[in-house]
């Protein structure tokens, strides 16, 4: 009697590669982390751990953390908030290549780290502590920073967990480039939402990082000529001096009405003390102040059907 063949060894799954990850929404969705924690970790690396990486490594953490703006020099102008946003890597401005933008950087650190280890491994989680996925529609919202317990000393181990940071901070690059991209209206009966862009950039004050989450978007989609509609820019940004705070500004020619908003009441109390600065301050520019008004707490998420995300990432 002849004996039944042996069963195949059971091995474990390989984890999905970035390439397959980056080009499924829901994949990217359920691994995504904002760049903070990552950044935050890589400036305090230590010495002999960093040693031990590869060149190609240490090059990309230079540019991620050169792509902070730093907010503890002169307060910046438009001109350093745009470069700062071409940083990012979510958009390119026409005719202008560059691979020194935190995209480039996180797969140069990501592809370093995977051949420092073997190859193609299994990534630490992050974090437990998330931010929700950016949704085309949201209001901006940055959650308070999670604390991070130090790297291991230990190259290999301190290598994983970089790698699990880095995967999940392209995840969110990608979702931040979905939700900027332009809304699909071929589906029949579907009307494509207000085009809008969305970038995520890391700030320094003092010697805390903090994200600046910013969204552009075209204003008064109703109005008859393209010359009535105008423009609404929000902004949210965290850090421990002030709580989050955030700003909403629609601008229609020279005219901007203005909302401010913190979800902590001193600072609260302290932009309303502020407010007879702004109108001199847009005016310089050549922006007359209309409307302006300080708001006590953060701006409500709005209620979703069922599927919306699965939608929003299409």
């Amino acid at each position: 009697m002849l004996a039944p063949p042996p069963r195949p060894a059971q091995s474990t799954p390989t984890p999905p590669p970035l390439a397959q990850i980056l080009a499924d929404p829901v994949q990217a969705a359920a691994r995504q982390d904002s760049v903070l924690p990552l950044i935050a970790r890589l400036a305090t690396l230590a010495a002999p751990t960093a040693a031990a990486l590869p060149r190609p490594a240490l090059e990309a953490i230079a540019m991620l953390l050169g792509s902070r703006l730093d907010l503890n020099r002169a307060p910046p102008d438009g001109k350093a908030i745009r470069e700062a946003v071409l940083r990012a890597g979510i958009i390119s401005e026409p005719g202008v290549r560059t691979s020194a933008d935190a995209k480039s950087a996180l797969l140069q650190l990501r592809s370093a780290l995977a051949g420092f280890l073997g190859g193609e491994v299994e990534a630490v989680a992050p974090v437990a502590h998330r931010p929700p996925p950016p949704l085309r529609g949201e209001p901006v919202r940055v959650p308070s920073a999670q604390p991070l317990s130090p790297l291991p000393e230990e190259p290999l181990e301190a290598a994983r967990q970089l790698l699990g940071h880095a995967d999940a901070a392209l995840s969110r690059a990608k979702l931040l480039q979905l939700a900027s991209s332009p809304g699909d209206a071929a589906r029949p009966g579907s009307v494509a939402p207000a085009a809008e862009f969305r970038v995520e950039v890391p700030m320094q004050l003092g010697a805390e990082t903090g994200i600046l989450q910013l969204l552009v978007e075209r204003d008064g989609k109703h109005k008859r000529t393209p010359a009535e509609r105008g423009w609404r820019l929000r902004f949210a940004l965290n850090f421990a001096a002030t709580g989050e705070v955030g700003a909403e500004v629609a601008l229609l020619g020279h005219s901007a009405n203005v909302t401010l908003w913190a979800a902590d009441p001193a600072t609260a109390e302290a932009l309303q003390a502020m407010l007879p600065e702004l109108g001199p301050a847009l005016a310089r520019h050549g922006v007359d102040l209309g409307a302006v008004r300080v708001r006590r707490g953060v701006p409500q998420p709005a209620n979703r059907a069922p599927g919306q995300l699965l939608d929003s990432a299409r």
